[in-house]
């Protein structure tokens, strides 16, 4: 057999073709994660937050300043709310996440709690966290879809006279996919 060596214009284009394979996978990852990470800046009532671009907002309305909703979502359309309620000044966290609890026992079929207790959010604030589940069905009769099971999450925060709910609705499919991206909306969130 012949041993038949590249030239080195060769080894030169084998090593350029690599070399621009890596900087195009590095340019569309960089690409990728500026389009998933775009947001644009929300406030109401002395709250401030980044919303995620593209997803589907509605203007505030009673007790909810804020509500975000994923299009893009499979299942369950993710969804972020903030909600404001009053309360006194001696109401503890605890209390007001019972009552929050309640009022989804009352709205939301199937509810179920998996977990309560009282957290530091990412940067570094003090909240009562609720995990729950319940059941979502689509109330239009002319579509056949199975209801969804979805998971929920709010964070309970005490301002003075008044408490934020920071909320986080996903499919139960894709809860942890987006828990990520819900920490990076909720490290945006000011009050």
């Amino acid at each position: 057999m012949a041993n038949k060596q590249g030239s080195l214009g060769d080894r030169f284009a084998e090593f350029t073709v690599i070399l621009v394979t890596v900087i195009a996978l590095a340019a569309g990852w960089f690409y990728k994660s500026g389009v998933e990470n775009a947001s644009v800046p929300f406030e109401a009532e002395g709250v401030s937050a980044q919303a995620p671009k593209g997803w589907l907002s509605s203007e505030p309305s009673g007790e909810e300043l804020f509500r975000a909703v994923d299009r893009n979502s499979s299942g369950f359309g993710t969804t972020y709310t903030i909600r404001q309620i009053a309360v006194t000044s001696e109401a503890t966290a605890s209390e007001v996440a019972s009552a929050v609890a309640l009022k989804n026992a009352q709205e939301l079929l199937a509810f179920r709690i998996l977990e309560q207790q009282e957290v530091l959010d990412s940067n570094g604030r003090s909240a009562f966290m609720i995990e729950y589940v319940y059941v979502e069905s689509n109330p239009d009769l002319t579509h056949a879809e199975l209801p969804s099971v979805v998971r929920g999450m709010d964070l309970v925060y005490l301002n003075g006279e008044r408490a934020l709910v920071v909320s986080f609705h996903a499919d139960e499919n894709n809860f942890e996919l987006d828990l990520e991206r819900f920490h990076t909306f909720l490290k945006s969130v000011t009050y």
